[in-house]
């Protein structure tokens, strides 16, 4: 089990822009590295479930994002599009594992639509809403 560390506030690939994946049989390994450690936090921290992870936040700058839905179905988002949303945006007091310390009220959409590619690089629609819209 691969565990990668969690980059925290200040890693400059956190706020760089990331690449979209284009080679989805290289991306194989950062999905799994992604699983892992969200396997791996939520049993260091006791975290009920995964709610995301992000590439960027094991140091990969690759538009990437694995997520459990409330109830605990994992999801892999590669080149992830919101491609329609509710009009209605609802403060949420969230928080992230790169940024351990901080918890804010962030603005979010209630429901979104989600264009995605699936690990084996087929593209899928979703539909979220509540904490899983995030």
């Amino acid at each position: 089990m691969p565990v990668k560390e969690v980059l925290q506030k200040g890693a400059e690939v956190l706020t760089t822009k990331c690449k979209p994946v284009v080679d989805f049989s290289a991306a194989q390994a950062v999905v799994d590295d992604l699983g892992d450690t969200i396997d791996y936090l939520k049993t260091t921290y006791g975290f009920d479930r995964g709610i995301g992870l992000a590439a960027p936040q094991i140091g990969q700058s690759l538009r990437i994002t694995v997520a459990e839905n409330p109830q605990r179905e994992r999801f892999i988002f590669i080149n992830p599009e919101i491609v329609e949303h509710s009009g209605t945006k609802i403060p949420t007091r969230e928080g992230c594992i790169s940024f351990f310390q901080y918890r804010g009220n962030v603005p979010r959409y209630d429901s979104v639509k989600i264009k995605a590619f699936d690990r084996t690089g087929k593209e899928y629609v979703l539909d979220a809403d509540g904490d899983f819209a995030m």
